[in-house]
């Protein structure tokens, strides 16, 4: 079982309220710097966060009378990694601006925004709030396709936007509660779910579809062989090499990379389950200790010992 992160607060002092959320803020949620709280309430300022991690993505429910804040170029710099970051309002209402675009959230807005652009937001009247923090390397996983919607109000009522709030929901209540060896399937349903949520409809050719579905299938049953190759695939789902290709190349990934990615999203759940990394180089075709490392920090930019859960101490 996971244990969260709680902070919260109330003051009057004005000074010590701006200086006490903008440090919560930056510890949950990237950095920002607050730039103004309501002038007129009687009862002081007050917030309270709770921060849950899920392997590499972090899930917020976060509470806070109303404030303005911004997240400059300064703050962009500050940040190790790049981010998208769902927010959706579940009580009250907020403005957040990012790349030109304003969004005016209210309950059960949904909007996505980038970590890498500066932004801005305002909250008008007490908030609550949930935001998933997604590292971007993690949506090449599940091969992403076509334009992602960042900075834009998502359709609440879409298909996609409906089932992964509800997973939020469920995820929300549960998780602290989840064995550890259950965290990375929940962990992959999240990316899966936002994933969809976030793809723009595209158009492709049925055909191409169908082969991209059969070779995905086909791929991940047999991730485990060494020998796996673009070859295999096409041989075993009937089509020729170059349609294969094809499938891959229209949503600008490659047959490789999609094996590649995939072994080291195994190779993390692993580690994140408790095999060490010799054993889980050893699974997942590594040639060493020292590859593996490699492919890790290039990818996730983080070790496969940090990805390791602690021993307990008896």
């Amino acid at each position: 079982m996971t244990q969260p992160d709680d902070w919260s607060f109330r003051t009057h002092d004005r000074a010590e309220a701006v200086d006490a959320w903008s440090r919560m803020l930056s510890a949950t949620h990237l950095s920002w710097s607050v730039t103004e709280l309501d002038p007129d309430r009687q009862v002081g300022f007050g917030a309270s966060v709770r921060r849950r991690h899920l392997a590499d993505l972090i899930l917020v429910d976060c509470t806070c009378d109303p404030n303005a804040g911004v997240r400059a170029s300064r703050e962009v710099a500050g940040t190790d990694g790049e981010y998208l970051v769902m927010l959706m309002t579940l009580r009250g209402r907020e403005i957040v601006q990012q790349g030109g675009r304003q969004a005016a959230l209210e309950p059960g807005s949904v909007v996505v925004w980038d970590s890498a652009t500066p932004a801005t937001f305002l909250v008008r009247e007490p908030l609550i709030k949930r935001s998933l923090l997604v590292p971007k390397a993690a949506l090449a996983e599940v091969g992403a396709r076509g334009e992602l919607m960042t900075g834009s109000v998502l359709d609440a009522g879409a298909p996609a936007v409906t089932l992964l709030s509800g997973y939020l929901e469920a995820l929300s209540t549960t998780i602290d509660r989840l064995p550890l060896g259950a965290l990375p399937a929940a962990r992959n349903a999240t990316i899966e779910l936002l994933a969809a949520a976030l793809q723009e409809p595209v158009r492709v050719p049925q055909t191409t579809v169908a082969t991209r579905a059969a070779a995905e299938a086909h791929i991940m049953r047999h991730l485990r062989e060494q020998r796996l190759s673009a070859a295999g695939v096409a041989r075993a789902i009937g089509v020729s090499v170059r349609s294969l290709h094809r499938a891959f190349e229209d949503s600008g990934e490659s047959v490789a990379s999609f094996i590649r990615l995939r072994r080291l999203a195994r190779a993390r759940d692993d580690l994140a389950a408790g095999l060490t990394v010799g054993q889980v180089a050893r699974r997942w075709h590594y040639t060493d200790p020292t590859h593996i490392s490699r492919s890790f920090k290039r990818h996730f930019g983080v070790s496969p010992s940090d990805l390791t859960p602690p021993v307990a101490s008896g």
